[in-house]
């Protein structure tokens, strides 16, 4: 709802004061009267009308009639940190800072009182419009994550829709290679756990890495059996070797570092350096918003070329259940997420992290789907230590 500027809790004998010597603009919707990185030190009333606030070109919130915008140069004197338009036709009152603080400089009580006012004005709508923007900007960085090339890969699709020339074949490669990742995966959590700055981060995410060691909550476990996955299958289980399961299933046995083609131990070490050696806001951009914010979706490109090998369910467990546990890992490393996010360093490393990890996944399937249409053909020649 709209408010009138006697409805503001700046004292009302400041505002008859400012609306006496403020200059009076009458604005069309959508003119731009704020420009952030500007250096202007006017405090503007909106007398009627909507007025958008835009931060690093993302919109962040709105603020209606019977506000004030622009406190922040008014009160500290910094260059603008946003653009400000009007949404609607809007009457605005703009006066100098200068000219503000001489009127009212004529009562040392009302002036405190006033800039008191403002500085709590300052404050709120920091806060609101963080938390706005913050949400928009996680929720498009994850949308950009699980639209991106490597979760919807050519590889991925053709193992969903059974296009390979041999599906047994291109099953049985896949787990031989990606055994050199997926089973370093406690390495990678406890990497990053210790890269943490904040105690309850840490130990939210060590309750992913007991996670990944088949320790599970009723409530995980109730999640499972509805899903048709049995306790015994899992519990007690760690994850890596649920994914050696899958790789006896498909008659593969040959699996450990002696057996690691280069490609898998590139991306292996390229991961670790990223989780490793950037600021610890990279590090959960690749772990949190690159890996385990994408898998439960990309894990269902799988579940349909599983059906070819026609073995039991608890033999290849390990796709149905990181589809279902990994969304609890993925709240987990959101809500420290929205720790980075709230500053714009933050945010720019938390997208740098988690387009390396994507990069990195999406170069690794692009090397599976050449051996999957070749069946390891392509690699004749190469440094790879084997083909199968």
């Amino acid at each position: 709802m709209e408010k009138r500027a006697d409805e503001s809790l700046l004292p009302s004998e400041a505002m008859d004061r400012l609306v006496k010597i403020a200059e009076r603009i009458e604005l069309d919707a959508g003119e731009e009267f704020i420009h952030e990185g500007d250096f202007d030190e006017s405090i503007f009333l909106i007398e009627s009308g909507q007025v958008e606030v835009e931060r690093g070109q993302v919109r962040v919130g709105t603020i209606e009639a019977g506000d004030v915008v622009g406190e922040m140069a008014f009160i500290d004197r910094r260059p603008r940190s946003a653009t400000v338009r009007t949404v609607t036709s809007s009457v605005l009152r703009r006066v100098e800072r200068e000219d503000l603080l001489r009127e009212l400089g004529q009562d040392p009580e009302l002036l405190l009182e006033f800039v008191q006012a403002v500085e709590q004005r300052r404050v709120a709508h920091l806060d609101s419009t963080v938390d706005q923007g913050l949400e928009e900007f996680l929720t498009r960085v994850t949308e950009e994550g699980t639209s991106h090339r490597a979760v919807h890969h050519p590889y991925l699709l053709a193992l969903r829709d059974r296009t390979f020339p041999d599906m047994k074949w291109a099953l049985a490669d896949f787990a031989r290679q990606y055994y050199g990742y997926s089973a370093h995966f406690p390495r990678y959590l406890t990497t990053v756990i210790g890269r943490l700055e904040l105690p309850e981060h840490r130990t939210a995410l060590m309750e992913n890495l007991t996670e990944e060691a088949g320790i599970y909550g009723q409530e995980e476990l109730a999640e499972l059996a509805e899903i048709g996955v049995d306790r015994q299958w899992v519990d007690g289980i760690p994850h890596p070797l649920l994914f050696r399961r899958f790789c006896e299933a498909v008659g593969v046995d040959d699996v450990g570092p002696e057996f690691d083609s280069i490609e898998v131990i590139c991306w292996r070490e390229m991961f670790l350096s990223v989780l490793s050696g950037g600021s610890p806001a990279e590090a959960i951009g690749a772990l949190g918003l690159g890996t385990e914010n994408v898998v439960s979706t990309m894990y269902q490109h799988f579940l349909p070329a599983l059906e070819v090998l026609e073995v039991a369910p608890s033999e290849t467990v390990f796709f149905p259940l990181h589809a279902a546990v990994d969304d609890h890992h993925q709240a987990t490393l959101l809500d420290i997420s929205r720790h980075y996010a709230a500053t714009e360093a933050g945010r720019i490393d938390l997208l740098k992290g988690m387009r390396k990890a994507l990069a990195l996944r999406s170069a690794f399937w692009d090397w599976l789907h050449q051996r999957a249409m070749t069946l390891g053909v392509c690699d004749e020649g190469t440094t790879t230590r084997f083909s199968l």
